[in-house]
C-alpha cells in the first residue's frame, strides 16, 4: 500500500471510489465475540473516502485494547486497503474485500496473505460468522451488529 499519493495532488476524485460501497453492511456498531471480544463501531468520513472503524477488544492474555481503522480504495493495488493503529504500537495495514455471496476477506497485509479473516454476512446483514486463520492456528468470530 502506498504510504501517500502526493503524486496525484492534482487529480484526487471529488466523490469516493465505488468499492468502498461494498463495506456499507460495516456501518454502525458491533459487538465482537469470540477470544477478543470487544465493540467496533464504523462510519463513513472524510467525505465518505474513507470507511472509519474504532474499535476497544480484549486480548486473549487479557490486556485492553483500543484503536482506529482507515480504510480506503489504494489505487495502486486496486483493493480497498487500510492503515489500522492501536494503542499498543500497532501500525497494521489489511486488505478488504466482500464478495457477491456475502463472503468477506480481511488479509493481514496483502491479498492472498496466510493470515486472514473469512466470514460469511447473514442474509439480514446483521451477523458475521467467519474465522481468522494463519499457519500456527487461528480462532472463529461472531460479530453481532447492536447498534446502527
Amino acid at each position: 500500500m502506498a504510504d501517500n499519493n502526493n503524486h496525484r495532488a492534482a487529480q484526487l476524485p471529488l466523490t469516493p471510489h465505488p468499492a468502498l460501497k461494498r463495506l456499507a453492511h460495516l456501518l454502525g456498531t458491533w459487538k465482537n465475540e469470540g477470544p477478543v471480544p470487544g465493540t467496533s463501531t464504523y462510519r463513513m468520513g472524510l467525505g465518505g473516502h474513507y470507511l472509519i472503524q474504532e474499535f476497544e477488544a480484549t486480548t486473549p492474555r487479557g490486556r485492553k485494547l483500543s484503536g482506529i481503522e482507515y480504510v480506503t480504495w489504494d489505487d495502486q493495488t486496486q483493493t480497498l486497503r487500510s492503515h489500522l493503529l492501536a494503542d499498543d504500537g500497532s501500525n497494521f495495514t489489511y486488505t478488504h474485500q466482500v464478495d457477491d455471496d456475502g463472503t468477506c476477506w480481511t488479509w493481514f497485509g496483502d491479498k492472498d496473505s496466510d493470515n486472514f479473516f473469512k466470514g460469511q454476512l447473514s442474509e439480514d446483514g446483521r451477523t458475521i460468522t467467519g474465522r481468522w486463520q494463519w499457519p500456527a492456528g487461528g480462532f472463529d468470530v461472531v460479530s453481532r451488529k447492536i447498534g446502527d
